[in-house]
Formats: C-alpha cells, structure tokens, sequence
C-alpha cells in the first residue's frame, strides 16, 4: 500500500469547506485525516459540509483538552481497491486558518 502525504489541508475560511485533493482522477483505498491542536473544531465529510446543523459531516473533530496524541479517522473500502475519489471529501473548520493533515493510501 503506497501512501501520499498531503501534509496540512487548511481551511482559509471557516464555515467553506475545502477539498483534501482538487483531481478527479485521483481514488484511494484508504484515507487518513489527522487533527492539528487549534481552538476549533474540524469537520470531515462531504462537499455540502453544514457546521450547524452536521449534515454531510462524516466526523466532527472538537479541539483536544490538553495536548497529546491526536485525533484520526480512518475512510477505507472493505476490499482494498482505490474506488475512493480523494477529491469527493472535505474538511471544514470553525476557525479560519485550521485544518488536518491528510494521508491518502492507493493499493
């Protein structure tokens, strides 16, 4: 399994989701979204990403209480082939200038 490292996806306004990858071409079997301490809260999911109301919001990341080990999640297909579009998930935050770090995994 090969990993692509997009570092740090950012959220330059809160409240606009963003793409973890602007190519359409690019699918994965595994995607792996990690906080970063902040103030605010991260949002994973869908392009149509509502902070108020959690629709199309997959997982919803709350900034952490103490540092420490962060908080990940793991999107993967159950039988390892890259039929997940990168391009097809978001990350939001409530405070502009946040984001996660994003790891994609093609078999």
């Amino acid at each position: 399994m090969q990993p692509t490292f997009l570092g740090k996806v950012t959220v330059v306004t809160a409240g606009t989701p963003v793409p973890l990858s602007t190519d359409k071409t690019v699918r994965a079997s595994k995607i792996l979204v990690a906080t970063i301490p902040g103030l605010g809260n991260i949002y994973f999911g869908g392009a149509a990403i509502n902070q108020d109301t959690l629709g199309g919001v997959m997982i919803k990341f709350n900034p952490p209480a103490v540092p420490g080990q962060p908080d990940h999640f793991i999107l993967q297909t159950q039988d390892a082939r890259n039929s997940l579009r990168v391009s097809d998930y978001f990350i939001d935050a409530s405070v502009s200038g946040e984001g996660a770090l994003v790891t994609y995994f093609q078999t």
